[in-house]
């Protein structure tokens, strides 16, 4: 995409990928933290309301939370960093800090106020609608999501 066009997005594993030193690069999450001064939330786990009845006896939120905690076990770092380093080209210690360092995995109080002014802004500008009230499975798990 760089090598026909001034100027590209590039998100997800891609991104992972650029040349650095070859590019002028601006990091999303960098600039809205320089510009808001609040956390920037690339993405949550969500579940339709509707959806929570077809599964009323299963704790969803403790799903997620036990999925995220076997993920960030050492084991499985190790493991995440060893099957997708060679995908990537990069070194499974790379890939391995990226994911420990460089994602955090709360959607805390201000996680939450940088969601609310990202949907507040794009609203604003016309870029998406109002966002509706987010709720959560169960007021214990609000900061842990």
């Amino acid at each position: 995409m760089l090598s026909a066009n001034d100027a590209a997005l590039v998100i997800g594993d891609p991104a992972l990928q650029i040349d650095r030193s070859r590019y002028l690069t601006l990091d999303l999450a960098e600039e809205w933290i320089r510009y808001t001064g609040k956390p920037f939330v690339f993405a949550f786990w969500a579940v339709r309301h509707n959806a929570l009845q077809e599964a009323p006896s299963q704790d969803l939120s403790a799903i997620f939370q036990q999925s995220r905690d076997h993920g960030l076990e050492p084991a499985s770092l190790d493991h995440i960093a060893r099957q997708w380093a060679p995908r990537l080209g990069l070194k499974e210690s790379d890939v391995r800090s990226y994911i420990t360092e460089n994602i955090y995995y709360q959607l805390d109080p201000a996680c939450l106020e940088g969601l609310h002014l990202f949907y507040r802004y794009a609203a604003e500008i016309g870029a998406l609608p109002a966002a509706t009230e987010i709720s959560f499975l169960s007021p214990a798990n609000a900061a842990i999501v």
